[in-house]
């Protein structure tokens, strides 16, 4: 939805995608999204945790900062995958001449460092950054700042999943919108040399073909990702954090 110039909604594209290509084809790029996600997600989340416990947690303009460096550190790591995650996510929706056919993960990393050069591996890397700072913030800090609120004026205790549910739904809505229109631009600089798009005001212009809702453009299915990926995301952490996570000792006097 956000790569095809005609207006369609995210059913038919889905039905398409189906009788085209078969159920399979929804999902394309698979092994490069698990591979992005086994490291960058767990990096921000680390270096989240780690940063927040040097300032006000009540804070949560300390929370955004501390999201921010995390995010844009872990997409360090996460760009390369990423690149390859979009390629095979648009190949379908490209000429036959244009499309790459990355086999995996690995394959597709290897084609664009041989192919391309090793610089290649972070086309997009200034919205990629941009991105990932958003996506932290909207999911992390967002997340740990909707808990505060939600304790202190519900008065759930900090081990309660119904805090945990409340507060990833809470997350999850805002950071869906707040990263849809750089999450488009991302799309179109790393889908580079598919024959259209080649400049940036190009690519702004193509953004905007149905008016102002083309920023937010395949809004629905992100968020028909977003909100169960968040929800699910959070509270297994919640639950592996209270049930492995660590404790200081009460140490007797």
């Amino acid at each position: 939805m956000m790569f095809l110039k005609k207006d369609t909604t995210m059913i038919k594209l889905t039905k398409t995608a189906i009788q085209r290509h078969g159920f399979i084809s929804l999902y394309d790029g698979l092994s490069a999204q698990l591979l992005r996600q086994i490291t960058y997600t767990t990096i921000r989340f680390h270096l989240y945790d780690l940063g927040k416990r040097y300032v006000d947690e009540e804070d949560f303009l300390h929370k955004v900062c501390v999201a921010s460096v995390s995010g844009m550190m872990a997409a360090v790591v996460g760009i390369p995958f990423e690149l390859i995650n979009t390629r095979m996510h648009v190949d379908r929706a490209l000429k036959w001449k244009y499309r790459r056919n990355y086999r995996n993960v690995f394959d597709g990393l290897y084609r664009v460092w041989r192919e391309e050069g090793f610089a290649a591996l972070y086309t997009g890397g200034f919205s990629s950054f941009a991105r990932a700072t958003l996506v932290t913030i909207g999911q992390n800090a967002m997340y740990d700042q909707s808990k505060t609120i939600y304790m202190r004026y519900f008065k759930l205790g900090d081990d309660c999943k119904m805090l945990h549910l409340l507060s990833s739904l809470t997350a999850a809505i805002i950071c869906a919108p707040l990263v849809q229109p750089i999450e488009i631009f991302k799309t179109m600089q790393m889908s580079k040399g598919s024959g259209h798009l080649d400049t940036t005001s190009e690519k702004l212009r193509f953004m905007m073909r149905f008016g102002f809702r083309g920023l937010f453009r395949g809004i629905s299915p992100s968020l028909l990702r977003m909100i169960p990926y968040t929800i699910i995301m959070f509270l297994l952490y919640e639950q592996i954090r209270l049930k492995f996570g660590y404790y200081a000792e009460n140490k007797l006097d």
